[in-house]
């Protein structure tokens, strides 16, 4: 019997440079299908034009799996692609346009919101021409009542084009939106995000991610170096978001009583902490059930203090390979997909450093309310359970309990198999992020969109935060180390929630949800292996086995002083 026929190699060069015009591929995630990249779309149509449409072939040259050298199996005839390590197969498919007649010379964008169905509506005609001929003036925002849904109602609505969201303004309720231009094969507006990215890994395949380096690199032990002449005058230039930046909180926030009490807050730790820290911003929205459990599994295994903040990062075993700002700059070179590749995702954040300045890709006053994402994150919790030391067979039901805990204290958990949305329908939340400033050049680089590296700020940025030049501004991203952000030492976070039911709630729903872990958590023996498991190996000498649940109290007044 002759023996069977291996499947073709892919070339290593791509001769398809650009897709067919209105050809899409994309891979299937439990119901749902996903994009690929367009880097993975031209690899595709190229291995599909080189085998045929009933081929198969081999390679290792997805985005994805860059720095993990896995082989793939693609089958055109059946559509799938394999995982050769693994064994995982997910079903792709090539999506073609339907012969259409071109539109009519003028015809209009198409524009769309994100519905209670997590599906995209178009807005009605009358509405999508009035939003188009304000779009095409170039402002940011346009305010209006005249809405056909709005008829009986005169409630003002505001639409943020730089985000791509709606909101009533009597509500507070705020709603995704994308707009396409006419004839467009796609449409745009912000869908996702790093954080939506970070939770999908964690329920894929990131083991490979995780097996960089065979020990992880703890950081020194913190000395505070900073001169008193250097607190005081950083002292006397105040928050970071006010130094030659007026205080406006923009149309939208300034608006609502709830948002502009957070961002008072805001300034107010801003104040305080400006001596000895910097302060970083991140916002997000779909992922916020996965940091506040990974804040609460924190809080008892390694005195984080969970009733302050939620947690973006603890998973350490991705830090092996990219510890600090410094590995994560000498990376960014080989990542062709910049920090949408996966090893930034699994160890990286994205962020700004002013709360109030308009320059950055998610301007922290125009995306609190809304939130920077939507998307359903099926099988996640389950995952970020079972990482953290969760055992497996109890993974499932412990994830119902804590959405049903969700609900009660009003997160909005929309995107979990199972949640639902807050009352106030406003998924976003921003953390801020305190980091002493001896420590900003070793975990934190200033960036452009995408992660590339803004060298004009990078005088070091310590430098450039601390001198009197002018306005802070720009987006930044955090190598958020656990070592160094688990430790209020080191680093001070503060969540912010624009529910504001589940904003005041979010303390007592820590309380609760450590409870709820402490059982499973409970015994010494449970505890070694989470923490072991956590840091991919031997937990820091700073850690002991002990339940750290009421060591990481702190009372508001000490956690919200600069003083160490």
């Amino acid at each position: 019997m002759p023996p069977k026929k291996k499947a073709k190699a892919a070339p290593k060069k791509k001769v398809v440079k650009t897709l067919p015009e209105g050809v899409k591929w994309q891979w299937k995630d439990g119901s749902k299908w996903k994009d690929f990249v367009e880097e993975d779309e031209l690899l595709l149509e190229t291995m599909r034009e080189i085998n045929g449409e009933d081929g198969s072939c081999v390679t290792k040259d997805f985005s994805f799996n860059q720095g993990f050298d896995t082989v793939y199996t693609i089958d055109f005839k059946a559509m799938t692609q394999l995982n050769n390590d693994s064994k995982k197969k997910r079903v792709i498919r090539r999506l073609e346009p339907k012969a259409a007649k071109a539109p009519p010379a003028g015809a209009g964008a198409g524009w769309y919101w994100w519905s209670d169905d997590d599906d995209w509506q178009p807005f009605d005609a009358i509405d999508a021409n009035m939003l188009e001929k304000a779009f095409a003036t170039g402002s940011t925002t346009f305010m209006t009542k005249d809405l056909t849904f709005n008829k009986g109602f005169d409630s003002l609505y505001i639409f943020d084009f730089s985000t791509m969201s709606q909101i009533n303004t009597e509500s507070g309720t705020s709603r995704k939106m994308q707009r396409s231009g006419a004839g467009a094969k796609k449409v745009v507006g912000h869908t996702k995000d790093a954080d939506d990215d970070y939770a999908l890994m964690l329920a894929g395949s990131t083991a490979e991610a995780m097996a960089h380096g065979s020990k992880y690199p703890f950081a020194a032990k913190f000395e505070a170096s900073l001169t008193p002449e250097f607190i005081a005058a950083q002292k006397k230039r105040g928050p970071a978001s006010l130094r030659k930046q007026k205080k406006d909180y923009g149309p939208v926030v300034s608006k609502d009583k709830h948002g502009s009490a957070c961002f008072d807050d805001m300034l107010k730790n801003e104040k305080e902490f400006c001596g000895e820290w910097a302060v970083f911003y991140h916002s997000y929205s779909s992922a916020a059930i996965l940091y506040e459990v990974q804040a609460a599994v924190a809080a008892v295994l390694f005195r984080f203090k969970s009733e302050f903040a939620a947690l973006p990062r603890i998973i350490c075993a991705p830090f092996k390979h990219i510890p600090t700002a410094h590995r994560m700059l000498e990376e960014f070179p080989k990542w062709k997909d910049r920090d949408h590749n996966q090893a930034f995702r699994l160890v990286g954040l994205c962020g700004t450093s002013s709360l109030l300045a308009d320059d950055s890709e998610a301007p922290a006053k125009r995306v609190f309310l809304g939130g920077y994402s939507v998307g359903p994150l099926g099988g996640v919790l389950e995952k970020v359970l079972q990482s953290c030391g969760v055992p497996k067979v109890t993974a499932p039901s412990l994830a119902k309990e804590i959405i049903k805990l969700a609900k009660v204290h009003g997160l909005d958990t929309r995107g979990i198999p199972g949640g639902d949305k807050c009352k106030s329908g406003r998924s976003g939340h921003m953390l801020q992020i305190f980091l002493r400033r001896e420590l900003i050049d070793e975990y934190v680089y200033p960036a452009f969109p995408f992660g590339v590296p803004d060298k004009k700020r990078m005088k070091p940025f310590s430098k450039y935060l601390a001198d009197d030049d002018g306005a802070i501004h720009g987006q930044v991203r955090i190598t958020l180390n656990p070592d160094v952000f688990l430790r209020a030492t080191t680093a001070r976070i503060f969540t912010y929630s624009a529910d504001p039911t589940f904003n005041e709630a979010r303390p007592a729903f820590q309380e609760a949800l450590t409870a709820l872990l402490k059982p499973i958590l409970g015994d010494e023996e449970t505890r070694i292996k989470a923490a072991t498991g956590i840091f991919g190996g031997k937990p820091p000498d700073w850690w002991s086995p002990e339940d750290q649940g009421e060591a990481a109290k702190m009372d508001k007044g000490r956690y919200g002083s600069s003083v160490l």
